[in-house]
C-alpha cells in the first residue's frame, strides 16, 4: 500500500505569561463558576452549574490562569454566593420518601 500525504490543519495552543496588576480582594467569573482571590494562593470558590452547586475555599490548589477569567464585581460575587447557599440550605432540608 502506498502512502498518502495529506496536509491538515491543528490547533496548538501556547502558553502565555501575563503580567497583571491587581488589588486583593479580586473578583473573576467563567461560566457558572465565581472566585474571590483573597490573595493569589487564597481564593473562595462559588460554583454554579447544573452537575456542582457548591461554595469551596482553596489554599492554593487553583490554577493561576483563574486570575485571568473575566472580572467580576463584589456586588454580582455575593449575589451568586447567597443563592447557591440558599439553594445549598434547600437542598439539605429536603426529606426523604
Amino acid at each position: 500500500m502506498e502512502a498518502k500525504t495529506e496536509k491538515i490543519k491543528v490547533t496548538v495552543r501556547r502558553e502565555e505569561v501575563k503580567e497583571i496588576e491587581i488589588s486583593f480582594p479580586y473578583y473573576t467569573r467563567n461560566k457558572g463558576l465565581y472566585c474571590k482571590f483573597l490573595r493569589k494562593d487564597k481564593v473562595v470558590l462559588v460554583c454554579d452549574y447544573g452537575f456542582d452547586i457548591s461554595v469551596n475555599w482553596s489554599n492554593g490548589a487553583v490554577p493561576e490562569n483563574w486570575l485571568t477569567f473575566d472580572p467580576t464585581t463584589e456586588e454580582e460575587f455575593n449575589t451568586k454566593f447567597n443563592e447557591v447557599m440558599t439553594a445549598l440550605k434547600e437542598k439539605n432540608n429536603e426529606k426523604a420518601i
